[in-house]
C-alpha cells in the first residue's frame, strides 16, 4: 500500500508541524540492531485502540482477532462507558474522515512516538495526502482519547505481549535477507534507511503497510503478515514503485486491461488505479519469487517452491491479474545478467496482451 497517493480531502489545513527527529523514550520498548529495528510502537498502539473503539472491526473470515486485539477492545470499551458523548463524538468523527487503517497507521508515524504525540513530520511527507486535512486535529484528539481511555494502564497491562512480539524477531537474519534481496536484483543497496519493524497486534490478521520517514523506514505489521525477519514485500515497495511509475506510461494500455480484468476482485479492493494496482502485483511476484529461489534449506526446495507458485495463482484468481504474468517472467530475468532496473522494460514489453473487457 506504500505510496498510494489520493486526492486532497475537505477540511482545514493541518497545524504547521515541528519538524524533529523521532525520540524513542522508552528503551525496553525498542530493541536495536546494526540497520534494524524492532518497535513496540505507543502512537500506533493509540491509533489502532482508537479506531477499534469507533468501529474498526475488519477481520478475514474464520480467523479469530488477536487475543490482545480483544482485551485491549475490551477494556477500551469499560473505560469509555463513564464518557459515551465522547465516544459517540468519536465515532462520528471516524466515520466522517473516510479513511481506512492504512492511512491513520502512515499518519500517526508522522507524530512522536510518545504522549502527547504531536507532528514532527511534515505534510509533504505523508504517503497519503489526504489525511493533512482530514485528521489535521487528530493529535488533539488522540491526547484526549489516551487519557480518557486510561491508555496508559491498558499499555501496561499488554505491554509484556508486545515485548514477547519484539523479543522474536532476528536482526541478523533481516541483515542476510537484506543482502540476498539486492543481490537477486542485481542493484547496489539505493537507500541508506533504518528498517523498523513494527508488530500491531491491534490489527487485522495478514495486513502490513509500510512508510519512510526520514531516516526510518517503518513496516507496520499485523498479526499474520510477517515472519519475524525482513518485511520483503513491504520493502520491495520502495524499490518498484519508482520504477513502475517511469515505466508505466509507455505500456499504459496493456496494463490498463489487466487492471480493468481485476480490480473488482475481493483482493484488489485497496488497489482502486492502475497504477497502484501494477506496483501490487510486481511486488508479490517478486516476493513469492525470491522466497522460491532463495531458500537456505535446500531440503525444503520443492516445498518452499510449490507453495510460492500457489500463493501466485491464489492472488491472481482473486483479482491481482498480473501477478501470475509477472511471475512467469522472472525466470528470464534470472538467466539474464541485467539488473531488475534494466530489465522492468524488457520484462514489460514481454507481458502478454489480454482481451479488453467487454
Amino acid at each position: 500500500m506504500l505510496f498510494l497517493l489520493l486526492l486532497a480531502g475537505a477540511g482545514c489545513a493541518s497545524p504547521k508541524p515541528n519538524p524533529a527527529p523521532a525520540a524513542f523514550a522508552h528503551p525496553d520498548e525498542i530493541r536495536i540492531g546494526d540497520g534494524f529495528r524492532v518497535l513496540a510502537d505507543r502512537r500506533v498502539f493509540v491509533t489502532m485502540a482508537f479506531i477499534n473503539a469507533t468501529g474498526f472491526d475488519d477481520q478475514p473470515p474464520a480467523v479469530a482477532m488477536h487475543p490482545v486485539r480483544q482485551k485491549v477492545r475490551q477494556r477500551v470499551a469499560e473505560n469509555l462507558a463513564a464518557h459515551p458523548e465522547k465516544l459517540q463524538k468519536w465515532r462520528q468523527y471516524a466515520r466522517s474522515r473516510k479513511l481506512g487503517p492504512f492511512a491513520y497507521q502512515d499518519f500517526a508515524l508522522s507524530l512522536e512516538p510518545n504522549y502527547p504525540f504531536q507532528r514532527v513530520r511534515t505534510d509533504k511527507e505523508l504517503n497519503y495526502p489526504i489525511t493533512a486535512k482530514r485528521l489535521a486535529d487528530f493529535p488533539a484528539l488522540l491526547r484526549d482519547f489516551w487519557v480518557t481511555a486510561d491508555l496508559t494502564n491498558v499499555w501496561n497491562e499488554v505491554k509484556g505481549d508486545y515485548l514477547a512480539e519484539l523479543k522474536k524477531y532476528d536482526l541478523a537474519a533481516m541483515q542476510r535477507q537484506m543482502d540476498g534481496l539486492w543481490q537477486y536484483l542485481r542493484l547496489p543497496r539505493q537507500d541508506t534507511l533504518t528498517i523498523v519493524n513494527v508488530p500491531d497486534l491491534l490489527d487485522s490478521h495478514y495486513s502490513a503497510i509500510a512508510a519512510p520517514y526520514e531516516p526510518y523506514y517503518y513496516c507496520v505489521e499485523g498479526p499474520g503478515s510477517h515472519s519475524y525477519g525482513l518485511n520483503v514485500h513491504e520493502y520491495l515497495h520502495s524499490i518498484v514503485n519508482p520504477l513502475v511509475k517511469t515505466n508505466f506510461p509507455a505500456h499504459r494500455a496493456k496494463l490498463l486491461r489487466y487492471y480493468e480484468a481485476g480490480k473488482r476482485g475481493p483482493r484488489s479492493e485497496s488497489y482502486q488505479d492502475a497504477v497502484t494496482f501494477t506496483y501490487e502485483c510486481l511486488v508479490r511476484a517478486l516476493d513469492r519469487r525470491f522466497c522460491a529461489t532463495s531458500h537456505l534449506n535446500a531440503a525444503n526446495a520443492a516445498r518452499i517452491s510449490a507453495h510460492q507458485d500457489w500463493l501466485v495463482t491464489d492472488d491472481t484468481a482473486n483479482g491481482l491479474t498480473l501477478t501470475r504474468p509477472f511471475y512467469d517472467l522472472l525466470p528470464g530475468f534470472e538467466t539474464s545478467s541485467m539488473s531488475f532496473e534494466a530489465f522492468l522494460p524488457v520484462m514489460l514489453e514481454r507481458l502478454p496482451e489480454i482481451a479488453p473487457r467487454s
